[in-house]
């Protein structure tokens, strides 16, 4: 990324926007609470319409992963035709395990606000805003992050026994911990360049 001429907070900025990417392997090494709250903080500077801060969290470590799991497992199994197949036993061991994958896991909510002119859409945006932010915060204190989503987040189900208000809606786990060193210095999918995503109207 250019960043000739810019000043070094600038430089720092476009720095932890171009070199931050999703990392899944993890090492077993559990943050600080310190500084898993630290990052979780940073969300409520994320931009949001009318002043919302629709975000709402569940850090799951240690043994919450497990009953974490059994949420998606739960999950699971309201959506398969016949549960206690061999396949779908397999299917549903793999799903309650899904949480084991990171030390840290972070639950990402919103709770839309019900006050006038407040659209669904937007809470939504201000949410995702602020995961970005984390995932940010992460990379820059040497975390690895990596968001992700599945059927479980569409299972209206699924907030309240997470913990959330009934009207919540969950927008994703970021998995969250140490990159695996054999992990690092993959290459990151390209990306598409300004000149297929941009178009210019009004300029000399």
């Amino acid at each position: 990324m250019d960043t000739k001429g810019l000043s070094a907070t600038a430089v720092a900025v476009f720095e932890a926007i171009s070199t931050r990417r999703s990392i899944g392997r993890l090492t077993t090494e559990c943050p600080d609470r310190d500084l898993v709250e630290r990052v979780i903080r940073t969300t409520s500077f994320a931009p949001n319409h009318r002043h919302t801060q629709p975000w709402r969290f569940l850090v799951l470590a240690g043994d919450a992963r497990v009953r974490g799991g059994e949420v998606l497992e739960r999950s699971l199994v309201r959506r398969l035709e016949d549960p206690e197949t061999p396949s779908s036993l397999e299917v549903r061991q793999s799903e309650r395990a899904k949480f084991l994958r990171a030390p840290v896991i972070v639950i990402v909510a919103i709770e839309p606000s019900n006050a006038p002119n407040v659209s669904l859409d937007e809470e939504t945006a201000a949410g995702a805003a602020g995961v970005q932010n984390l995932l940010l915060a992460s990379h820059a204190v040497g975390l690895a992050a990596v968001w992700r989503t599945g059927d479980s987040v569409r299972d209206e189900s699924v907030p309240t026994e997470f913990g959330f208000a009934p009207s919540s809606m969950i927008i994703g786990y970021v998995y969250l911990g140490y990159p695996d060193p054999g992990h690092v210095g993959k290459p990151r999918p390209d990306r598409l360049p300004i000149e297929t995503t941009t178009r210019w109207e009004g300029w000399t």
